[in-house]
Parts: C-alpha cells; structure tokens; sequence
C-alpha cells in the first residue's frame, strides 16, 4: 500500500498530522475515513502506522500505533552522480533511483554532456518525484538530491565520503565491477555515470588519479539513464551480498 509523506515537525509524542496535498490525497483521491489505519514516512528514516482520528480541511489528524526506524531501506548507503540529461530522462533517473534505494544524487556536470550548469536546475522537481516514488515503493528515507556539481567537484566529495566510488565506463575489457568488491565490505559507495557517449579519455584519467575504480558491463551499450538504475541495482545488490 503506497505510503503518505508527513513532515518531521509535525510529528509529535503519539500523534502527527498530514497537511496540505497530503491530506487532501489522502481525503479527496482515496477516500479515507476516521477509524481506518494507513502508513506514513517522513522521508528521513522513520515509518509509521497510524489511525485516522480527525479530518478537517487541508488537515488529517493521526494516532501513532507503531514506528520503526529504516524500513525499506538498505543496510549501503548509495551515492549516485549520473551525468544530467534533458528534461524527462533525469526525471526518470530521479524516479527509478529512489525506488531501487539511491540515498542521493548529485546531477553531474561532464565534458561530453549537453546539459551545462544553470540550465537543468530542478531541484524542487526532482524532490516532488522523489517523494512521489519513495511512498509508493514504501522507502522512509527520501534521497538527498543536490545542486549539479562538475566531475572534479564530485570525485572530490565522494572520495572523502564514501569506502568505494566506481566509474562505470564501456569499452573496458575484464573490468568487473565485482573485483572491488573482494577488497572488503563496502557501506558507503560512490556510483558515476556518464552522458551519451561515455566519459572522455581525461575525465577517466581525473578519476585514475583519484583513486575511483573504472568498471565496464560488458558489449551492449546502454542509454545514460538506464545505466544510472541497473549499474546502481546491481552495485547496491552486490554489496549488499557480502553483509549476508
């Protein structure tokens, strides 16, 4: 059952109150009533079961009946850069990312992009379309979606931040994303994705230099934004395999 998004402050002791689109969702599209039970999130960890006890306009008033900490969320924090794309494709990117479980993205500004800085800035969007799909896959926890960074400004951060950052790159041959896996259990990883046409040679050498694991898929070449979702599926399921 697709969740309900409450904000953090309007939780308090054993009650939380939905407003605005939420309630009026909640009222006018499903058709709940006082007495009926239904799940909630507040985007930042936390799940709820809850009982409708009062509706009034733009308001719905809730008991609390049970909370947990972390539902529908993996035990790897993954950070995903993809390379920013026009219009709807980063906005399936955004969609699909939260629903396989991304903790956050960083649109990322690259030399062969078509996308430059300042002209692709949504960040209220995105957050909307997030929302949207962590309700309705039953994630607690909306992934933090930042302003576009360059490359350079994004190896940087995820180096310092994460155990293991991977370039994903076609083309090269007998490099298995697995192989950096059998250096230890990696809780925080870093995921770059490149536009249409891949990396430039000296964008992979920036990366070399770095410290960030270059990795190919095999021969099919994929489109950016379906690379962003299976590489991140795949990297997340095989990390999530060496906590098992």
């Amino acid at each position: 059952m697709p969740a309900f998004l409450v904000r953090p402050e309007d939780v308090g002791g054993q009650r939380l109150v939905l407003r605005a689109a939420e309630a009026s969702h909640l009222v006018q599209v499903r058709r709940h009533r006082v007495g009926q039970e239904i799940e909630v999130v507040d985007g930042r960890g936390l799940f709820y079961r809850v009982r409708i006890v009062n509706i009034e306009p733009d308001v719905v008033c809730c008991q609390i009946l049970d909370r947990r900490e972390g539902r529908g969320e993996s035990m790897v924090q993954l950070n995903l850069a993809p390379a920013l794309l026009k219009g709807q494709r980063f906005d399936f990117v955004v969609e699909k990312a939260t629903e396989i479980g991304v903790s956050r993205i960083v649109p990322l500004l690259s030399e062969r992009g078509v996308v430059k800085a300042g002209s692709g800035n949504k960040i209220e969007r995105w957050q909307r379309l997030a929302g949207a799909a962590a309700k309705q896959c039953g994630r607690s926890h909306l992934p933090d979606i930042e302003q576009p960074a360059s490359l350079g400004e994004v190896i940087k951060t995820f180096r310092e931040e994460n155990d293991l950052v991977l370039m994903a790159t076609p083309g090269l041959p007998n490099q298995s994303f697995r192989q950096y896996f059998k250096r230890g259990n990696c809780r925080r990883l870093g995921l770059l994705i490149g536009p249409e046409g891949g990396f430039a040679a000296g964008e992979q050498e920036l990366a070399k230099e770095a410290g960030v694991g270059l990795f190919s898929w095999g021969e099919r070449i994929l489109r950016a934004d379906t690379a962003s979702i299976v590489l991140g599926a795949l990297l997340l399921h095989e990390s999530e395999q060496n906590f098992g």
